[in-house]
């Protein structure tokens, strides 16, 4: 009975092309070539893998706006809202079939990128004074005007070694299916910068217990410390997931 590793299944040259769930579209290019004498060659294959997010940005943009709705509560009567992703990766990589099949263990080198940005606001209905408050690293702020608007930035570029395993399965005439499930040891954590505008901005003393126009050295000291905190906090992340779908042609 033929197998997956027929010659009429996995023909040496792939092109495949799929999508990633955490870098976009994806375009994939490899040699495996099963029907080798050798025990080594025909167990082995190589790939090449790209993505990047800039063929589905609108549809990745409008899904996370869809998810936030009207916006994220993160507390202290503040919301995220208005995400936006760009993201890439491209790998090198190494596939060992352990039975022949459509089975494979993957390992290489990995480039990877992820930005995202999105709106930080807040806006109190009726509130007193027409004030928005808020803390920020332990200070009590508040805006003239009932609302404000900032921004967040988290951005992640790196590099690093690539585990993974997927299968090939083949389907007709030389085409398959591919998946991939793997994650990148990461070279460098993700960094988080956010941008608060000081205009109309008040911050409470608590010496004198009164309010006062925001001193813009004040200002960048509590950011700078709730930027500390959070990629603090980040830094325990350094592993990239990687899921990948598609279809390929093998010729």
């Amino acid at each position: 009975m033929p197998t997956l590793a027929d010659a009429s299944v996995l023909r040496g040259l792939q092109f495949g092309v799929g999508v990633s769930g955490t870098t976009g579209m994806n375009v994939v290019a490899g040699y495996h070539n099963p029907s080798f004498e050798s025990y080594w060659l025909r167990h082995f294959g190589v790939r090449i893998d790209v993505a990047g997010t800039d063929a589905l940005k609108s549809a990745i943009d409008s899904a996370i706006d869809s998810f936030m709705g009207d916006g994220v509560d993160v507390g202290d009567g503040v919301r995220i809202d208005d995400g936006s992703l760009d993201s890439w990766h491209g790998a090198m990589l190494l596939d060992f079939y352990p039975m022949a099949g459509a089975w494979r263990i993957s390992g290489g080198y990995a480039w990877a990128g992820a930005d995202l940005t999105s709106a930080i606001y807040g806006t109190v209905a009726n509130a007193p004074s027409d004030r928005f408050y808020f803390y920020l690293a332990g200070d009590h702020y508040y805006y003239n005007g009932n609302n404000f608007n900032g921004s967040a930035n988290i951005n992640w570029d790196f590099h690093g070694p690539y585990i993974g395993t997927g299968w090939d399965i083949g389907l007709f005439c030389g085409f398959s299916l591919f998946v991939d499930l793997g994650v990148i040891f990461t070279s460098r954590p993700a960094h988080l910068t956010l941008d608060i505008p000081n205009q109309q901005l008040y911050i409470y003393n608590t010496e004198s217990q009164t309010w006062s126009p925001v001193s813009i050295p004040q200002l960048e000291s509590d950011v700078a410390s709730a930027q500390r905190d959070a990629n603090r906090d980040l830094s325990d992340f350094r592993l990239f997931p990687m899921v990948k779908v598609g279809f390929a042609y093998r010729f």
